[in-house]
């Protein structure tokens, strides 16, 4: 325990001097000062600055030890409950950070110094006016219900860490980001860069304090290995995506003080895949051996300095201002839209692209993850294979081609987009088999285990169709719609909404993977409810009033239909486009009817969902 300490203690001392070596010296300034004007002080910057790389290292802290929790420990190992303890600690270092910076962002906003600030303390409620500290007042919010969901017991890990996660967010979409011209990807980008970098470095910590004299370490080693090199992946994607948005010409890297931030971040970065190179060539496989764990020991402190070095920089380059283009666009109707639209014609739907760094390394994750499958499993059937890689593809171009960008322009491309997520990719996605394959390339001494011994039960099925079935009724019919449309974010989470409602339907209507007990009536009467829902959706377009017609009244793209023959289309789109993939279906689960055994059928156990072939009313993995 002595020795723990003091490798801890040693590590936090290196952590604070890169803290106050980098972040003081080099964090510059958020905008130049003009003279005669009242200024924060010196005092509030530099604070600020170091403020803020404490925040951030306590949220990294908070949501690498509730991975470490969820994700790497093995089910019933001590560490396991150790990690949840102290993610709440850092959670109450999170809550505490974020108060202060709060506080000193308000100082450098108004200009006030901190001493005048606090003694007229009723001017802190002029947060609720600046974006920046109502992004931390809501990071504060995250923080508190992240600190109270690891106090109590029954709770899974993984509710707190999805929390604490989201905690990181919100401070991403009032910064520099937030500005950009094309303001959609560069929020995208820096989301999925701060969620990767998170996780990558949070994620090493605490295998370093938890797992490093742990006997679970040559499980959670390769477990986070693995992580880390996804991590990696999204952090330069992510990174060389913001840059592009945010530097109007390659040569502002090394002319500006802007560049110079992220040339530097960039050469941390390679470090830091020489360290993670390192380990799987010398630890990540032998780490059972004591001296390659003291090896390990040694190369995971220095991967933590350089990455501690990275986020000061971070620091530095959030509070120091992106060069501005020589000659800004002019505003005009599409600024609501955060990017320019081209004439619409057929021809732009498919020759537009929008590359979201966000949303190409979320359909990477499960691309990827399925090559592998298949290459453990043994002989798969391609069929299955081209099914997952065509459900993908679809949801990549209606996300990121013009499809996604037309889509919140015009409610028929959006009718479109729409479909294709609740009925076409999820039935597409489904028909691959996935659980089978998890099943078939995983055994119990697995990295993860056996993940499809894992599956949720029939209850899922229940909850997946009271979503399913009001959802996109009160899209179309609430407020809901022009929300989802007035934002990159609510676009997406609504788009992903939609979608992980739809998947465990169709995985019901399929049947490809095998299921828990489900009645054929029951499977019958979900897809009635399906082609109801749409049904009900194209009808009330067709014959109801106009839909989010303020909106699209304003960003309506040059050659647009007007709106109601644009609503008649939208309308069409929902009546016509499930129609055959619905009838598909219905045929598939037609022939699916049998006699009643003679004997009553009984509940398939978790476990066969690891069988090779999955019985379920005739429908097998290995089946066209």
């Amino acid at each position: 325990m002595r020795a723990s300490a003091r490798i801890s203690a040693g590590t936090a001392v290196a952590v604070g001097l890169v803290a106050l070596v980098l972040v003081l010296p080099l964090g510059g300034a958020a905008e130049p000062q003009i003279a005669g004007l009242p200024t924060a002080g010196p005092l509030t910057e530099r604070a600020l600055m170091l403020a803020r790389f404490l925040f951030d290292l306590c949220g990294v802290g908070t949501v690498g030890t509730l991975l470490a929790a969820a994700v790497l420990a093995p089910r019933d190992s001590p560490e396991k409950a150790a990690c949840v303890r102290a993610a709440g600690w850092w959670a109450l270092g999170w809550t505490v950070t974020a108060l202060l910076v709060y506080v000193l962002t308000v100082s450098d906003v108004v200009a006030l110094p901190v001493t005048e600030l606090l003694a007229d303390p009723g001017l802190l409620r002029t947060g609720g006016s600046i974006p920046q500290a109502e992004a931390l007042l809501l990071v504060l919010a995250m923080t508190l219900a992240t600190g109270l969901a690891t106090r109590l017991r029954r709770l899974p890990a993984w509710v707190p860490l999805v929390v604490a996660a989201a905690g990181l967010l919100p401070p991403a979409y009032v910064g520099h980001a937030a500005s950009a011209g094309d303001h959609d990807l560069a929020v995208s980008a820096l989301t999925a860069h701060l969620l990767a970098m998170a996780v990558w470095v949070g994620g090493l910590g605490a295998v370093l304090l938890h797992f490093r004299r742990s006997a679970s370490l040559r499980i959670v080693l390769p477990r986070f290995s693995t992580i880390a090199l996804c991590c990696f992946a999204a952090v330069t994607v992510s990174g060389v995506a913001a840059a592009w948005v945010r530097l109007p010409e390659v040569s502002d890297l090394w002319r500006t003080e802007y560049g110079w931030f992220l040339l530097a971040k960039s050469a941390a970065l390679a470090l830091l895949a020489m360290f993670g190179w390192t380990h799987r060539q010398r630890t990540v496989d032998r780490v059972a051996d004591r001296s390659v764990r003291h090896v390990f020991v040694r190369l995971a402190v220095g991967e933590v300095i350089v990455m501690a070095a990275a986020m000061a920089l971070a620091v530095g380059l959030s509070r120091t201002p992106p060069p501005v283009p020589a000659a800004e666009p002019a505003g005009n109707e599409h600024d609501l839209l955060e990017y320019a639209l081209a004439p619409v014609s057929p021809s732009a739907l498919f020759t537009e692209v929008r590359p979201d760094a966000l949303i190409l390394l979320l359909l990477a994750l499960p691309a990827l993850a399925y090559q592998i499958g298949t290459r453990r499993a043994g002989p798969w059937p391609y069929g299955r294979t081209l099914a997952w890689y065509a459900g993908l593809a679809l949801i990549g171009f209606v996300l990121l081609g013009g499809v996604g960008g037309y889509a919140r322009a015009m409610l028929s491309i959006h009718a479109v987009q729409q479909v294709v997520l609740t009925v076409v990719a999820p039935l597409l996605l489904c028909l691959g088999a996935p659980l089978t394959l998890a099943g078939r390339a995983t055994t119990a001494s697995s990295q993860y285990g056996r993940i499809g011994s894992r599956a949720p039960g029939r209850a899922l099925f229940g909850w997946a169709l009271v979503a399913y079935v009001p959802a996109l009724p009160l899209l179309h019919r609430t407020g809901w719609l022009q929300w989802s449309l007035s934002g990159h974010v609510a676009h997406l989470a609504t788009a992903f909404l939609l979608l992980g409602a739809s998947l465990p339907v169709f995985w019901l209507l399929t049947a490809v993977d095998p299921l828990p007990r489900v009645s054929w009536a029951f499977r019958a009467g979900a897809l009635t409810v399906v082609a109801a829902v749409h049904l009900v959706v194209g009808v009330s377009l067709l014959f109801g009033t106009l839909a989010g017609a303020d909106w699209f009244l304003v960003v309506a793209p040059p050659g647009a239909p007007d709106l109601f023959d644009d609503q008649r289309l939208a309308a069409a789109v929902y009546l016509l486009g499930p129609l055959l993939p619905l009838s598909l279906l219905a045929v598939r689960l037609l022939r699916a009817r049998r006699p009643a055994p003679e004997q009553p059928e009984k509940a398939l156990p978790r476990s066969q969902y690891a069988r090779p072939v999955p019985v379920n009313e005739g429908a097998g993995a290995d089946r066209p």
